[in-house]
């Protein structure tokens, strides 16, 4: 049983404290190398599979012994039964019954390794190894990537990544998987401007977003300085086509920003966080690192720079 932060659909296992994070997928058995593992000689070593599938919970029995039972009816071998939020299942016995009290999507997660902690992703943002020391965040840029102050490099579901001596698991769904209902959700990055307002002494940034004609100012941050720096970088660099925008080496803007790497990994988490706590959908693509070669820059093209 791990208890389990953020939004993602969740378990649990009636007679027992705690609840079980789902990822985008669950697989159910004795076998040590299942996701929910039961150790009961009635269990098959791969008893039963939930996974999400348009846009539900989906549950199916795998061929197994005794049997995988929704409403008090057995599945057939391969039978696939849709769970909405509240309903129950058994497998194996009465013994092992599970309830579905969290219908949400899967969201990507990592799971450190011996101990079975679950870290879920935040307004988009998965950070390892918790949003108290961002050493790590693992985005979606078109493909997964896990980004550390010494660079980002692409990852897939199910790799085993080390931070800072520990091992996490990762479950990254698919694109498709992991898609919500977007209505009454936020902006797309893609559709906002940023605009900045910067005092003669550059001692104070202002930071506010645009979108559909509707102003919404920031609230001031000692790393809006980092935004303003990439903004200035990419609107120099106007003449260039829009994927050679803007890019910077990490350690030159390091030194442009009088910081070192861990601080300016910290804070491109914060900036990222901030746009997302607006509701901003894709907010951790307002900072972009090109993978392999340790380049940033700002990840919106509407930019406006002002003195105030």
């Amino acid at each position: 049983m791990v208890n389990y932060e953020g939004a993602m659909g969740a378990l649990k296992r009636a007679g027992f404290d705690g609840t079980i994070a789902l990822g985008s997928r669950c697989l159910v058995g004795r076998h040590a190398g299942c996701d929910l593992r039961l150790d009961d000689p009635r269990i098959s070593g791969e008893h039963a599979g939930l996974r999400w599938v348009d846009r539900a919970w989906e549950l199916r029995d795998l061929g197994s012994k005794n049997g995988t039972f929704v409403g008090g009816r057995r599945l057939a071998p391969g039978e696939r039964a849709r769970l909405g939020e509240g309903d129950g299942f058994t497998v194996g016995g009465p013994e092992h019954a599970f309830t579905l009290i969290d219908g949400a999507p899967p969201a990507a997660s990592a799971r450190s390794t011996p101990g079975g902690r679950v870290r879920v992703a935040s307004g988009g943002l998965l950070v390892l190894p918790d949003e108290e020391n961002p050493r790590a965040s693992v985005v979606e840029c078109g493909g997964w990537q896990l980004e550390t102050e010494e660079g980002a490099r692409p990852v897939l579901d199910r790799e085993v990544v080390v931070v800072d001596g520990e091992g996490w698991v990762l479950d990254l769904p698919s694109a498709a998987a992991a898609t919500m209902d977007a209505e009454g959700a936020g902006p797309l990055l893609e559709t906002i401007a940023l605009h900045f307002g910067v005092t003669r002494d550059e001692e104070h940034v202002e930071v506010a977003v645009l979108h559909r004609g509707e102003l919404t100012k920031v609230p001031p941050r000692t790393y809006h300085y980092l935004l303003l720096t990439l903004a200035r970088r990419r609107l120099a660099d106007r003449d260039a086509s829009s994927a050679e925008q803007g890019w910077v080496e990490s350690e030159a803007l390091c030194k442009m920003l009088a910081t070192d790497a861990p601080k300016l990994n910290v804070d491109i988490f914060r900036a990222r966080k901030q746009l997302a706590a607006l509701g901003i959908r894709g907010a951790a693509g307002v900072i972009a690192r090109r993978p392999g070669t340790g380049m940033i820059r700002i990840g919106v093209e509407q930019l406006e720079v002002v003195q105030i």
